[in-house]
């Protein structure tokens, strides 16, 4: 999660960029554990890379907010960060990763103890 200047009335927005190519499998179960967040408000952004089966199609049920950028995943994660995000916070996850619930809350209340700039949350590999 990074910091960047935009706040919300309810709390800060988080951009949540996520990172996709050909995950027609995992996409679904990702966006529902966003959009399952105790944190409000979320804005949900997919970076996809041409993805050739319904990847796309899937995304656009969770949010408007979908692209085409490639050629690999940090120009994916450039494009979304930089030209498309409005939050305060913006948080990098990949398509196979499911997010607790309280995740982007927790990580908010860490950003705002003393002056980060970034947090790393690792990984719990299940699969």
């Amino acid at each position: 999660m990074t910091a960047s200047n935009t706040h919300s009335a309810n709390g800060d927005l988080v951009s949540i960029v996520v990172t996709t190519k050909n995950e027609e499998k995992n996409i679904e179960h990702c966006l529902k554990s966003i959009q399952a967040q105790t944190w409000k408000p979320i804005e949900i952004i997919v970076v996809d890379n041409k993805s050739s089966d319904a990847t796309k199609e899937i995304a656009l049920r969770f949010t408007p907010l979908v692209f085409d950028k490639g050629p690999e995943r940090s120009a994916q994660r450039n494009f979304g960060m930089i030209e498309k995000a409005h939050g305060r916070y913006v948080m990098y996850v990949d398509a196979d990763m499911i997010l607790s619930p309280r995740l982007v809350e927790r990580c908010v209340d860490r950003m705002t103890q003393g002056d980060p700039v970034a947090l790393h949350v690792p990984e719990i590999v299940l699969g």
